[in-house]
């Protein structure tokens, strides 16, 4: 029974079923959830809400460390500046995930309404490169709004924080003695 000695990622395995349940979910319902997939893509406020959440977001880290000398990589080009960065990677980006999006549309209709033909110069395999492309060009233009997220919102520690921290780490140290004096905080 060595079996049930094994420890296991109890995260991975709770994130795998939710991800069977999903998908059996989809596969269930694909009737109606398609109706809904062509609905939030041929919805004016989808695009809308993607420019201002993605111009917000570049807002913010803009505002945030416009002050600093920040050393992060840069979004588009450090050549004008930080601002011009920003602004350059809100519009890049918004640019590019509702012009993916649009393209997915056009894709998901065509391929399966077939009530409108927008790509009438493709052959199937156009089509379903067009499609990978797509796909792509918005994984990776969230992934990069989603580090542009978490490098906005992180809070960072300054040196005095993490003195204070250190002398509470010490002076608790000295009150246990617990035989960790060897650490170099």
């Amino acid at each position: 029974m060595k079996f049930l000695n094994e420890k296991y990622d109890l995260k991975l395995i709770v994130i795998t079923i939710i991800i069977f349940v999903i998908a059996l979910l989809f596969f269930s319902f694909w009737l109606n959830i398609k109706y809904v997939i062509r609905y939030v893509l041929e919805a004016k406020l989808t695009y809308y809400l993607t420019w201002v959440i993605t111009t917000l977001i570049f807002i913010l880290n803009y505002l945030k460390h416009k002050s600093k000398m920040f050393l992060s990589e840069t979004i588009i080009t450090k050549q004008f500046g930080y601002f011009v960065d920003n602004a350059l990677g809100g519009i890049t980006y918004g640019t590019a995930i509702t012009t993916s999006l649009t393209f997915l549309k056009g894709f998901f209709i065509q391929y399966f309404f077939k009530d409108v033909i927008f790509f009438t110069e493709f052959d199937n395999f156009d089509l379903i490169t067009v499609f990978a492309l797509m796909i792509f060009l918005l994984y990776f233009s969230v992934m990069k709004i989603i580090e542009i997220v978490k490098e906005t919102y992180i809070i960072q520690h300054t040196e005095q924080v993490l003195t204070e921290n250190k002398t509470f780490v010490k002076n608790n140290q000295e009150d246990n003695d617990t035989g960790l004096d060897d650490l170099n905080f």
